[in-house]
């Protein structure tokens, strides 16, 4: 009697996964009957059988969802006698798993020893030590991924290093450890999968905090996923063990009933917006009042009290054909003292290879511009002999250190820009490569060069005085350069390199 082509798959599917059933089932086996073992050894077999059955998940899942498609075709076509036999055999599966305590699709397993890592990152007893550098980065190349939602959980240990007496007097220890999970690609949706974490500080070194990061949803298969630090860890000591991808499962969540005399989204506004509008009056009227004081204890400072004042009056003055424009923009409309730049808005970031941390191409309203940032300098992506390096004589730094900020300000600017809408203050001259200065403002977080500046990753490149424009440009220029002394006090990005001596 000839066999149905279901069955021949059957027969197939069932001789490549006995193999994985006798091996995890001798195994199990050998575990349960080694209780008086020495702990090493136990340990050991333990982790042996946890990198078995996560590593042989991804095949399962694709085995498994191959299994129940062909359940649901047999069953419609009323071939139930064979529906029954793939139904066993997923049952099978089930069981093989259900012995060691873990349902299949758990996981995939981020091995230390299978990731390609950089700076100061290294591998002991399974487990990322290291981070001392913030150009530190641990990287798995062509991951193979079933498509889907995933958590990224690892166990995390942050504690004191045993300091030196010069690590203890150039490098004060961290309250806590941040860090950065994200696809390495350029592709339509990567960076949306870029997550940011923190590990708070434990009791001890042998004291590890379990860590939940996501969901992170991937689209395509294999990808390349990177961990890298926000900054150096010179005086801690940093542990990062079981990494792996969860994945996460859907669930239906039922919404609870309004009651029926509910306001509307409309009235909620509305009630909020008044409450705002009293509390900024008086809040103004005070403000108002000081600046008149101001003006008349002060001479020399009246001009500025007066354009502080009436730039409070305009900032009240609602523009009715923007109702929804966002305050950020308003002030910038009406500060007064923008005149010196071409003002755009809903400009999108291009990557491509012109892509550094402080240059890149934008696209607005069809016209692409290549663009600078104006008052601060990343690092070059590359070093060359004998050159001069203002970026590393900035910091105090080595040389050969300056490429690897200067990628890490590349990665960080395509990461935090890309598919966001930005506001543009261009300024009319053009550099000899083409590039126009500018401004880059974000309606949620204001101006890009302090974010930059912030982390580390630039240069603070203060123009003269007399080239300042007004207060407004007196104002982001002071703004700029306080942001950058407290980078120094925290030892971000570049500034954890530094070779100053104390």
């Amino acid at each position: 009697m000839s066999l149905s082509l279901y069955s021949l798959s059957l027969i197939t599917a069932n001789r490549i996964f006995f193999v994985l059933s006798c091996s995890i089932g001798l195994l199990l086996a050998s575990y349960a009957v080694a209780a008086a073992e020495s702990p090493a050894l136990k340990a050991t077999k333990t982790q042996f059988l946890k990198t078995l059955l996560t590593e042989s998940q991804v095949l399962t899942d694709q085995y498994v969802r191959a299994l129940t498609k062909l359940e649901l075709e047999l069953a419609a076509s009323s071939d139930y006698e064979e529906a029954q036999l793939v139904q066993q055999r997923r049952e099978e599966l089930k069981a093989i798993f259900s012995q060691s305590g873990s349902a299949p699709i758990q996981g995939i397993l981020l091995s230390p020893d299978k990731a390609k890592l950089s700076g100061t990152a290294e591998v002991r007893d399974n487990t990322l030590i290291g981070w001392r550098s913030a150009n530190s980065l641990a990287e798995w190349q062509s991951l193979r991924i079933t498509p889907g939602s995933y958590f990224l959980e690892l166990e995390a240990n942050l504690s004191l290093l045993a300091s030196t007496t010069t690590t203890a007097s150039r490098f004060p220890p961290q309250e806590k450890a941040s860090f950065s999970f994200y696809e390495l690609s350029l592709l339509p949706g990567a960076q949306e999968n870029r997550r940011s974490f923190d590990i708070p500080m434990n009791a001890d070194e042998n004291s590890f905090s379990p860590v939940r990061i996501g969901p992170i949803s991937f689209t395509r298969s294999p990808v390349t996923l990177r961990l890298v630090p926000a900054t150096g860890y010179p005086a801690n000591q940093l542990q990062l063990r079981n990494i792996q991808l969860i994945a996460a499962k859907e669930s239906s969540i039922q919404a609870a009933s309004l009651p029926e005399d509910r306001d509307t989204l409309d009235q909620a506004k509305s009630r909020l917006a008044t409450e705002l509008a009293r509390a900024q009056k008086s809040a103004l009227a005070s403000y108002v009042a000081k600046l008149s004081e101001i003006a008349a204890a002060s001479p020399e400072l009246k001009e500025v009290s007066v354009m502080e004042t009436k730039r409070l009056q305009n900032l009240q003055q609602k523009d009715p054909s923007k109702p929804n424009e966002n305050l950020l923009y308003r002030m910038l409309d009406r500060l007064g003292n923008t005149a010196g730049f071409e003002d755009l808005e809903n400009a999108r970031l291009i990557s491509d290879d012109q892509l550094t941390g402080d240059h890149f191409r934008v696209e607005h309203q069809g016209e692409k511009l290549l663009i600078r940032l104006l008052w601060v300098q990343c690092a070059p992506l590359e070093s060359k002999p004998k050159q001069d390096n203002p970026f590393a004589k900035h910091f105090s730094i080595d040389p050969d250190d300056a490429p690897a900020m200067g990628r890490s300000a590349r990665d960080f600017t395509l990461g935090y820009l890309d598919g966001k809408p930005l506001r543009l203050l261009l300024r009319p001259n053009v550099d000899k490569d083409g590039s126009r200065p500018a401004l880059v403002f974000l309606s949620d977080v204001g101006l890009y060069q302090n974010i930059l500046v912030d982390h580390g990753l630039a240069a603070v490149r203060a123009p003269m005085k007399d080239d300042l424009r007004g207060t407004v440009e007196k104002g982001l220029i002071s703004n700029l350069l306080d942001r950058e002394a407290d980078a120094k006090k925290r030892k971000s990005g570049a500034w954890a390199l530094n070779e100053e001596k104390p």
